[in-house]
């Protein structure tokens, strides 16, 4: 592999984790905005004035733990992959050969 082609998987790699991580910051970014009040979890549930703890529980899942769960599980995913290609083949490397 040259040194041209393994410095432009290397860029990919980087540019996969952060698009990968943008995407968790987004999604915590969202949440906030959509279901908190000055630091604090509002939960959209029934119209009832006293939601019950199942109503809780709900909301937290659909509005906060499922989503987070999906981007973080992404997340993860492209960074084991990334690890996993490293790994199939160690030969890679940035450096220039020595006989260039």
């Amino acid at each position: 592999m040259t040194f041209d082609r393994a410095a432009q998987t290397e860029q990919l790699y980087r540019y996969e984790i952060t698009a990968a991580l943008n995407a968790v910051i987004r999604a915590c970014q969202d949440i906030v905005t959509e279901h908190s009040h000055r630091g604090f979890w509002t939960p959209h549930t029934s119209t009832e004035p006293t939601p019950t703890h199942q109503d809780l529980i709900e909301a937290a899942r659909r509005d906060v733990l499922n989503r987070l769960q999906m981007v973080i599980h992404c997340a993860e995913t492209v960074a084991y992959t990334i690890e996993h290609d490293r790994q199939r083949q160690p030969n890679r490397s940035c450096r220039v050969p020595d006989d260039a």
